[in-house]
This record gives C-alpha cells, sequence and structure tokens, in this order.
C-alpha cells in the first residue's frame, strides 16, 4: 500500500514512475524497527530522506504529508534549476 501511496504522491507533482526511486531502509525493510528511513531519489541525483516512525506507519494516511513534502520540495527544486 504504501508505494501506491508513494506513486500516487508523485503523479500529482507530475512524476512519473521512471523519474525516482523510492528506497525504504537501505533496501532492508524490516517491519519491527521503530523508525524507517524513506530516500527518493530522481534520476538526475536530486534526493530527499524521510525519517518515518512506525507509529504514523501504522495509519495507511499516516506518511502521506511527508511524502507530499518531499515530492513538493524535489519539484520546488527542479522549477529553481529551470526543469
Amino acid at each position: 500500500m504504501l508505494d501506491e501511496l508513494i506513486s500516487a504522491v508523485a503523479s500529482r507533482y507530475g512524476f512519473r514512475a521512471t523519474d525516482y526511486a523510492a528506497v525504504w531502509d537501505g533496501e532492508e525493510f524490516n517491519a519491527k524497527r521503530d523508525a524507517h528511513e524513506l530516500v527518493i531519489t530522481i534520476k538526475d541525483g536530486r534526493k530527499i530522506t524521510l525519517n518515518i516512525s512506525k507509529a504514523t506507519l501504522g495509519n495507511p494516511w499516516g506518511p502521506l504529508r511527508d511524502i507530499e513534502d518531499a515530492f513538493r520540495e524535489l519539484r520546488r527544486r527542479g522549477q529553481v534549476r529551470g526543469e
């Protein structure tokens, strides 16, 4: 479900699935961890790192605002650079 949420938010901000990669916990997601790291990397090398608590992941909509903020920031950075 989280991958679908990330994809939907990315699309909303103009990113296609081929434009970015979203990696949880360095590709070693462990549901038992208290905190998780989500790194979203755009194919031009820009990236943003989110720290998301286990409690936030317990609510399917919990990480929505953080993910939206991340894609908004990545889009803004691209606009500043003239992309």
